[in-house]
């Protein structure tokens, strides 16, 4: 399975819509395979989302995302884990040891957003 960690320097992207790389990663069972940066197009949304398509990212985990673009997202197939804020390496790992629900990664104001999600955990 393929993630898309939006990046802003080493932190997530406060917002997707304006971010300009993200991290794509492999997991198969749990762990990290791969792990590459891809520099994402500012030629407008479709070409965001297509971009996120072509890669095979299954999972986008951001800060912020527009309502219009998340739907976008959605419609085609890659879940969205938004609001998330802090080191994209830190990130990464809650990630992959089922942790992302912790408050530490929770933008500021975003606290009770995870409760509507799985119970207060993301899947993977």
């Amino acid at each position: 399975m393929r993630v898309a960690l939006a990046r802003w320097g080493n932190r997530i992207s406060p917002l997707f819509d304006v971010a300009q790389e993200a991290l794509v990663v492999e997991i198969s069972r749990g762990r990290l395979i791969s792990r590459r940066q891809v520099k994402l197009d500012d030629l407008g949304w479709p070409s965001r989302v297509e971009q996120l398509v072509h890669l095979g990212v299954r999972v986008l985990i951001c800060g912020g995302i527009s309502n219009f673009l998340y739907h976008q997202v959605v419609a085609r197939g890659i879940q969205v884990i938004p609001w998330v804020t802090g080191d994209v390496e830190e990130v990464l790992q809650a990630y992959l040891q089922g942790q992302l629900n912790q408050e530490r990664f929770a933008m500021p104001g975003c606290r009770r957003w995870r409760h509507r999600h799985r119970g207060g955990r993301w899947g993977r």
